[in-house]
């Protein structure tokens, strides 16, 4: 009875709805899914209801096969039928839900995927009794769980789409281009945009920047705006030297303005809760306060300050919540200790 299993797909409308995430969190935790790709039982060993009993078997069995072999649990199980072959009928036997139907195309190569015009039928089956609501939850999961997930690593999704990382890098065409007239391989608003979406997704520090990076795919490093390829004519990245050494010269407060002015505009809603963070980027980058949505991490404004006597935490995020007088607006915002002063804007 041959079977095979793989990673989750990228995105499914269907399953994203149920388990109502958003794009951060899908990311991060899409390992935790796994995908039934193959399932059959040769004709010569048919019986009946075999097929249904091996099926529940192998789900009772898979969580602890699959820590065994991984070092986590999956939460999830997701698989796909045609409806043109087979009614599903094992699935249904098995206790497996159906969500609805994929969009009929096929993953083609490495970046591209084709139109076959043949939607699937999408099931999932939980593998814990509050699946999607581990899967959705801000809240840091258990060890068993977490050990699965890329959160604070390399290798998490980006959350922007391709129009957003456009407009994320032209957001810096005003910024003069401090390099020199010989050292401009790579376009200057790509390192905005790479330095400016690291920051977006939480990266404390230049190499963790990096790291996040590297992890776009061809078409959205060629919306961030990189046009370097290499001799196969894949879009190539900048080493982390070229990113710390581009970092080391770049003028803090406009990075700073610039984002600000695009998650202003591309703000879809003001939050009603927001928390209040200072961060220690360390030398190349300095350190940052951001105000950001405490339901997702996502960042609405942020300053940068050098932790000099003057210039530290304490005053700059002052000075940041009186300049985001519309993004405060009925919306309630948390912080730690440190901003439970008398003279703090309140």
């Amino acid at each position: 009875m041959p079977g095979r299993s793989s990673g989750a797909a990228l995105r499914l409308k269907d399953r994203d709805e149920w388990i109502g995430w958003d794009p951060l969190t899908r990311g991060s935790r899409l390992p935790l899914v796994t995908q039934l790709r193959r399932f059959l039982v040769v004709e010569s060993r048919r019986e009946p209801n075999l097929a249904t009993r091996c099926m529940g078997l192998a789900l009772r069995e898979l969580p602890g096969h699959f820590e065994e072999k991984y070092g986590y649990r999956p939460l999830l199980a997701e698989s796909f039928s045609d409806p043109q072959l087979h009614e599903g009928t094992i699935y249904k036997a098995s206790n497996w839900m159906a969500l609805g139907f994929s969009k009929g195309f096929a993953r083609h190569k490495s970046e591209f995927y084709t139109d076959q015009k043949a939607p699937k039928k999408y099931w999932i089956y939980p593998l814990h009794k509050k699946s999607n609501q581990l899967l959705s939850s801000p809240a840091r999961l258990e060890e068993i769980f977490q050990k699965g997930t890329s959160e604070g690593v390399a290798g998490a999704r980006c959350a922007l789409s391709h129009k957003h990382l456009r407009s994320l890098s032209d957001a810096f065409h005003n910024i003069p281009d401090h390099r020199s007239p010989f050292s401009r391989r790579f376009a200057k608003i790509a390192y905005f945009g790479l330095i400016a979406h690291g920051l977006l997704v939480g990266a404390p520090d230049v190499k963790s920047i990096w790291k996040r990076c590297v992890a776009l795919n061809q078409g959205q490093r060629k919306a961030i705006g990189l046009n370097v390829r290499n001799k196969h004519g894949r879009l190539v990245m900048p080493g982390y030297g070229a990113i710390n050494d581009f970092v080391n010269a770049v003028d803090p407060e406009a990075l700073a303005t610039a984002l600000n002015q695009w998650l202003s505009v591309h703000q879809d809603k003001l939050p009603k809760s927001l928390a209040l963070d200072g961060k220690d980027l360390g030398h190349s980058l300095g350190a940052i306060v951001t105000l950001c949505r405490h339901e997702d991490g996502r960042p609405v404004a942020m300053a940068s300050y050098s932790g000099a006597k003057d210039d530290s935490e304490l005053p700059v995020a002052q000075k940041l919540l009186s300049q985001s007088g519309a993004l405060l607006e009925n919306a309630t915002v948390t912080s730690d200790a440190l901003h439970t002063q008398k003279k703090q804007i309140v």
